[in-house]
């Protein structure tokens, strides 16, 4: 199982918490649909797409409002990801996109800002989600 789905996994068995919203829904949607990814993954046909979605609606946390809290020109289309884990206060955003990533790292005004204004929020990949979930458990 790759780590992106036992992250998944974790949030079916209710060990943690995944919030969700529509429109980072329907722009999961929209990217699992791009020609480009469908071309490296001819499984991700209409129906296997609207049964993923399903799935997971069937364990996360819907949120109807998220206000826009956190502007990232470098990506906007991230921003309803960054606002629902600012709006949820979550602990952690887990993706492999990388201008999120940059938040934690890079130099750029967009990333001090969030790192200064949104502490402890913490943007880690999946494995190293992993690894910190795992850590509390041994804690």
């Amino acid at each position: 199982m790759s780590p992106a789905a036992a992250c998944l996994r974790l949030a079916e068995e209710g060990a943690v918490l995944l919030y969700i919203s529509d429109d980072i829904l329907n722009e999961v949607s929209e990217v699992l649909h791009r020609p480009s990814i469908q071309k490296h993954f001819p499984e991700l046909t209409d129906e296997t797409v609207a049964k993923f979605l399903k799935w997971v609606k069937s364990f996360a946390k819907p949120v109807k409002k998220v206000p826009a809290k956190f502007n990232n020109p470098r990506d906007v289309d991230d921003e309803i990801y960054i606002n629902l884990a600012i709006e949820t206060d979550a602990a952690f955003i887990v993706s492999r996109d990388k201008d999120v990533l940059d938040l934690m790292n890079a130099y750029t005004s967009e990333a001090k800002e969030f790192r200064q204004r949104f502490r402890p929020l913490k943007v880690v990949e999946p494995l190293a989600f992993l690894n910190e979930i795992q850590n509390l458990e041994n804690a």
